[in-house]
């Protein structure tokens, strides 16, 4: 692999895995901070268009999770099989699939369960002229479900922006 390719790659991982880490551990707070402004996030059939929407939906799901003992629950999102491409001279693609753990209590969970969620990932990236990377649109195709409903597709797209 071209060391270019591989800069790319470790790039764009890193986007995904610190984006998702901020959302097991730290309820997705900054997690608004990781798209541009006029950003497009879906899961499913649910897509969340812009930097304030995205922040909306994680104090949604902050404040119902505490609601419903979030407090005490584990969850995690892993990232496999990602493959990175350029798009352009600041531009770039990422696909791979993301793997959704979700169950009761603090880690270590005591009770083995299948991921809640397995989705295909597809983010377009722009590289800003820090040299950071944001997400322009970032795409989460349910493959597998579980019994419980991943609280990004319970948002109900109704509620005011």
């Amino acid at each position: 692999m071209p060391s270019a390719d591989f800069e790319l790659w470790h790039a764009l991982y890193t986007l995904e895995v610190r984006y998702w880490y901020d959302v097991d551990f730290n309820d997705g707070r900054n997690a608004h901070l990781f798209y541009l402004t006029d950003c497009a996030f879906a899961v499913g059939e649910n897509e969340f268009r812009g930097q304030d929407r995205s922040r909306e939906f994680y104090a949604w799901r902050q404040a119902r999770g505490t609601a419903t003992v979030r407090s005490i629950r584990s969850t995690r999102h892993l990232v496999s099989n990602l493959l990175v491409e350029a798009s352009g001279p600041q531009e770039a693609k990422a696909t791979g699939v993301i793997s959704f753990y979700e169950a009761p209590g603090r880690a270590p969970v005591m009770e083995s369960k299948p991921p809640i969620l397995m989705a295909d990932l597809e983010s377009h990236c722009v590289l800003q002229d820090d040299q950071t990377w944001r997400f322009k649109s970032h795409v989460l195709r349910p493959v597998f479900m579980g019994d419980d409903v991943p609280l990004s597709l319970a948002f109900d797209l109704s509620r005011s922006a």
